[in-house]
């Protein structure tokens, strides 16, 4: 048999096979064809139910900010009205029974310090450290937890009106400072404050930060009943007037008023206040029935103005300055009010200026610093002076510097080391000094 006869049936059942190939490939592809495009049937109803259920989805779930956008506005013109639900609130928020939204805030601290020479106890007492020759409290180490803050945030849900209230309390109370006592507690109405809270003739936001609880030489934190009305001229120029409880023997409230300014872009804040306020000296006797004062009054009054001032993002400045006569309620550490000439039963003003300043300086975003100086200065040449040349416990001056780095690790948590120096000098040329190292650990909440 030829080559050719014999090659001829292969060919013919390859090309058979080859033909019957190319069918099952194009049968395969057809089922193919049928499967993609069932597919993408599939894909454009899951396209269409998803954009029905979308813009449901964002309506229900959207902040109010973000449902005022053009885009949701026009997703959801065709869709009823949803009233948007309030935020989830937090575990330190809860209403009361009335209906009020009440905010938990406060922090756990605890203190401790080394004390080379100074007063009796662990903060501030720069007007009453030891004097030379008479030194009790040197070499001391104190420790508390005592100045850990509680405070309740008040604001009631009274339709064209606002209404709030705040109580904040410590455990610095008591002679021995470790029971709890009322910081603030007080009650707003729009513009009006009934309570107690800081008196308006002080200033803490122009105060340099310091670790020691006790705050700095040179400034104020009496916290006092009072009567407070609060106004704006303008966004940055607000006013404060009140009338507050000074001294125990007083017949008057205290009248105080404050003008703050706050700069443009968050740069700082400006301040001046004022202080009217009666110095009486109720009658008094010895065991003897010996007068030794008059029931007598005079005027005391005072004036305030400081800044606070940001340069850059991480350095920023303060200081404030105070002048006051015949008032010791306001500003710390400073002499009595007055005291009584023993003879004719008049009574002589103490008349004093206290300044501080300092800068602070944010190192990084964790860590910052303060370096800050106070005093108080007393007039020396007046009757007060003379006759408080002889009591040891009238300062002529008080100076004292202090140097602190305070540590963020986390936001809640701030750890703090301090160090002070002071002296003080008393109108016959004693003088006491302050020496101390401080540590601080507070978690904010």
């Amino acid at each position: 048999m030829s080559l050719s006869l014999i090659r001829k049936p292969f060919i013919v059942q390859g090309l058979a096979f080859t033909i019957a190939v190319l069918m099952m490939n194009n049968v395969q592809a057809a089922n193919e064809q049928e499967q993609i495009q069932q597919l993408r049937d599939e894909v454009k109803e899951l396209r269409a139910l998803l954009e029905q259920y979308v813009p449901q989805s964002k309506q229900k779930n959207e902040m109010p900010q973000q449902a005022t956008q053009t885009s949701v506005a026009a997703q959801n013109q065709n869709m009823p009205k949803h009233t948007e639900a309030s935020p989830q609130p937090s575990a330190l928020s809860f209403n009361s029974a009335s209906g009020a939204q009440v905010q938990l805030y406060g922090f756990l601290r605890g203190d401790a310090s080394y004390q080379a020479k100074g007063g009796d106890g662990i903060f501030n007492r720069i007007n009453k450290v030891d004097l030379e020759g008479n030194e009790k409290n040197s070499d001391r180490f104190y420790s508390t937890a005592t100045v850990t803050r509680l405070g309740l945030d008040f604001k009631a849900p009274v339709q064209g009106a606002d209404v709030g209230g705040k109580l904040e309390v410590d455990f610095r109370g008591g002679s021995s400072n470790d029971t709890i006592r009322i910081r603030h507690a007080y009650l707003s109405f729009n513009d009006w404050l009934f309570g107690q809270t800081t008196s308006t003739f002080l200033a803490t936001d122009l105060q340099p930060e310091m670790i020691d609880f006790n705050s700095p030489l040179g400034v104020g934190t009496y916290r006092t009943p009072m009567v407070r009305y609060s106004g704006k001229f303008n966004p940055e120029l607000s006013y404060s007037v009140a009338l507050e409880k000074g001294n125990d023997d007083n017949r008057v409230p205290a009248l105080t008023s404050k003008l703050k300014y706050d700069f443009d872009d968050g740069k700082g804040t400006t301040s001046a206040r004022v202080l009217v306020t009666e110095a009486r000296s109720k009658a008094n006797y010895d065991q003897n029935n010996k007068q030794l004062s008059a029931d007598d009054a005079d005027l005391g009054w005072g004036i305030a103005v400081g800044t606070k001032y940001k340069f850059t993002d991480s350095l920023q400045a303060v200081i404030d300055y105070s002048h006051v006569k015949g008032d010791s309620k306001f500003l710390l550490y400073t002499n009595n009010a007055f005291n009584v000439n023993p003879n004719n039963f008049d009574l002589n003003l103490n008349e004093f200026d206290a300044l501080t300043f300092g800068t602070s300086y944010q190192i990084t975003s964790k860590l910052r610093s303060t370096l800050a100086y106070g005093a108080m200065f007393a007039n020396d040449a007046n009757q007060f002076a003379q006759q408080a040349s002889v009591d040891t416990t009238q300062n002529k001056t008080l100076q004292q510097g202090w140097w602190n780095m305070m540590y963020s690790p986390v936001p809640p948590v701030t750890l703090g080391v301090e160090y002070i120096y002071g002296e003080r000098k008393t109108f016959s040329g004693q003088k006491g000094k302050d020496n101390r190292v401080g540590a601080m650990a507070r978690y904010n909440f």
